[in-house]
Order: structure tokens, then C-alpha cells, then sequence
């Protein structure tokens, strides 16, 4: 009787587990019909599902940056900006002009007013014009006083065609964008490049009306689209921002790992994390959660709770894998990972059978040898 009492009693007791167990066998015949009471969809993984949602996504720039045609920008004076100005006149006796020397040259800083001044034209703005902007005003206002006047105009020094670049690169600081234009990834070129791997780097640019946008770094290397335009005044930030999943329950090494290369597929990621333990696996449990766009269920035709998309368009969504299948392992090499995946792989039977004898042997050693003891 006491031996009984005690199998109750171990009967009722927890085991020990490598995540939550009631999943594996709750997904294996999970349902996505309407009216199901589920809080994530569940797609098995098959020929479609890996064509259409096991494939990499590339992150893109929002089209206030991508639908700039061209990178040319005016040349435009700034508070700051060192300016010369040459006057010719057509006539020796002229305002400027000498017998020796019918060219004069004036040279001004743009103060913080965005104004310069010059003989005989007074305190002119030029911040807000170009550069023939300004040539052609000076040259009007000097009419009537100067011989016909001639003006060119040159910006010695211009820091408003500038941009900034910080963060994880070799040379960060303030770089000239030239009048032919300047790509992005250009940009971190003349920074000294990148510190870390570019599938490991993410790159953010602001403007200076407050638009913002960040990519990886390989998207916009990939993806002609993506290497955008920089403007005058623009902040490009590039910061070490390393992809990585997570993987649980019955595999060899339950870690956070990062990505080694720039694409990593399922296959990579359980060999990442030293396969499947054999002693607890359950083959035909294998798992990624991740939050899928509705939108990519949708159009992969796979149906889910409509009550289940997020207010950022997602949905928790289970990918499932049977390794027991014998396309399992080429499925598994086609579908990629994304950042934050997570795979929970789920005990065998068998191995919570197991895990229940290694609780119950020494309480039955224990039973034994007091019923010997007590004979």
C-alpha cells in the first residue's frame, strides 16, 4: 500500500522540461478555421509555404528617400561659408576696375543672418540662393553704377553641401557632397567603411526636416533602390546591430544565437544550435515563432483568426516542420531565418516516459528497501 501511495503521490509531480511540452502536442493537430479559439496561426511548412514565406525579406527605405530621381543638388551659400567675389568692368575709370587691373576681388563670410556685404550694393542675403542666385543679383544692383559689370561669384568653403556620419565606422565626421551627387553606401565608403561585417551593420539617415529611415547596410549594397541619395545637412548613423535567433526546448545547445553570415537558413540555425537531442527530441515537432505579416499570409493563402493581427499589421505566427518527412531537411535548407526567430523543438514521448522513471526509481528503491527492512 505504501508503495501505491507513493506512485499517487510521484504521479502528481512536475517533471523536469526543456520548454513548454503541451505544445508540441497541442500544434500537431492544431486548426487556423474561423472561429477557432487559438491566439497564433499555425503553417506547416511546405513547397508553397517555403517559396512564398520562407523566403528573405529586404528591409527598404520609404519612398520620401527612394523617389528622389537624383542626387544633384544647387549650390547654395550657408551662414558660415567663405564666398569670392570677382567684378570686371568693361572700362578702366569704373568702380572697381584700374588702369593696372580692370578685375577686383572681394571676399566674404556669410554671417548669421545669412547676409554678406560688398561695396556699392550694400548688405545683401544670399542664404536661400544659388549661387547664380547671387551672381545675378549683385550684377543687377551694380548696373548704372559699375561699367558694365561683369560677376562671378565661387564658394570658397561650403559647409551647407555637407553631410554627418557617426557611429561604427573608420572615419566618422563631416564629409562635402560633390555637385555630381553622393549614394549612400558611397557615403560609409568615404567614412572608411564599416567596422563589422555590412549583414551585421544597420544604417539610419535623418533629415533635417525630421524624415527619418533605417536599412541594413546588405539591403542597400543589394538593392540599387535602397542606395538612396544623400542630402545637404543629412545624419547618417551606422551602428552594430547583429541578427539572432533563439532556440529552446529539446536541442543540444538552448542559446541565443547570433547570425554568422547573411543569409542563415532553419537547417544552419538547428546545426547552430549542435541539432536535435537525440534523447528527447520529437522529430515531427519542430517550430519557429515569429510575428508574420498578415499581409504575406494573405497573399500565401494561408487562412488565420482575423482577430489575431497586431496594430503593426502582424500576426504570432508557428511555423511547423516534420523531420520525419523525407523532404524535411531540403525544406528546411530553402527556409531562411529573420532577426528575433525563435524554434522551440518538442520532447518525444518516449523521453518525458523517461524522465518520469528517472523521478520514480530512487522513490521505488527507497519503498523497497523499507518493506526489507521491515520483514
Amino acid at each position: 500500500m505504501a508503495s501505491m501511495a507513493c506512485l499517487a503521490v510521484l504521479a502528481g509531480c512536475a517533471m523536469p522540461s526543456n520548454g513548454p511540452s503541451s505544445i508540441g502536442s497541442a500544434l500537431l493537430g492544431e486548426s487556423n478555421e474561423p472561429g477557432m479559439n487559438v491566439d497564433f496561426a499555425v503553417v506547416p511548412i511546405d513547397d508553397v509555404v517555403t517559396e512564398t514565406l520562407g523566403r528573405t525579406v529586404p528591409e527598404t527605405f520609404s519612398s520620401a528617400f527612394r523617389d528622389k530621381i537624383s542626387g544633384k543638388v544647387p549650390s547654395m551659400p550657408s551662414v558660415g561659408d567663405h564666398i569670392t567675389i570677382n567684378i570686371w568692368e568693361a572700362s578702366p575709370d569704373g568702380l572697381f576696375s584700374t588702369t593696372e587691373n580692370k578685375q577686383n576681388q572681394v571676399q566674404e563670410i556669410v554671417d548669421e543672418e545669412g547676409k554678406i556685404y560688398i561695396p556699392y550694393v550694400g548688405r545683401l542675403r544670399v542664404v536661400g540662393l544659388t549661387v547664380e542666385g547671387v551672381r545675378s543679383t549683385i550684377e543687377k544692383k551694380l548696373e548704372g553704377q559699375a561699367v558694365e559689370p561683369q560677376v562671378q561669384v565661387v564658394l570658397a568653403s561650403n559647409g551647407g553641401h555637407k553631410f554627418s556620419i557617426v557611429g561604427d565606422v573608420g572615419q566618422p565626421g563631416r564629409i562635402d557632397i560633390p555637385v555630381s551627387g553622393l549614394r549612400l553606401v558611397e557615403a560609409v565608403a568615404q567614412a572608411g567603411g564599416t567596422k563589422q561585417p555590412s549583414y551585421e551593420s544597420e544604417v539610419s539617415i535623418t533629415r533635417i526636416n525630421g524624415v527619418s529611415g533605417a536599412i541594413r547596410l546588405d539591403d542597400a549594397m543589394r538593392d540599387p533602390r535602397n542606395n538612396v541619395w544623400l542630402m545637404p545637412r543629412d545624419t547618417v548613423q551606422v551602428l552594430h546591430q547583429p541578427r539572432s535567433f533563439t532556440a529552446f526546448g529539446a536541442v543540444t545547445e538552448q542559446n541565443q544565437q547570433f547570425f554568422k553570415t547573411q543569409n542563415v537558413s532553419l537547417a544552419e540555425a538547428l546545426a547552430q544550435s549542435r541539432g536535435l537531442n537525440d534523447n528527447l527530441a520529437d522529430a515531427r515537432g519542430v517550430f519557429l515563432f515569429r510575428f508574420e505579416l498578415a499581409e504575406r499570409l494573405r497573399l500565401a493563402g494561408r487562412p488565420f483568426v482575423p482577430g489575431l493581427v497586431r496594430p503593426d499589421g502582424t500576426v504570432p505566427t508557428i511555423y511547423r516542420l516534420d523531420f520525419k518527412e523525407p523532404k524535411a531537411l531540403f525544406l528546411a535548407g530553402s527556409f531562411m531565418m529573420r532577426d528575433k526567430d525563435m524554434i522551440y523543438v518538442a520532447n518525444a514521448p518516449a523521453a518525458e516516459f523517461r524522465k518520469f522513471l528517472s523521478i520514480l526509481s530512487p522513490a521505488m528503491t527507497s519503498v523497497r528497501y523499507g518493506q526489507l527492512l521491515s520483514e
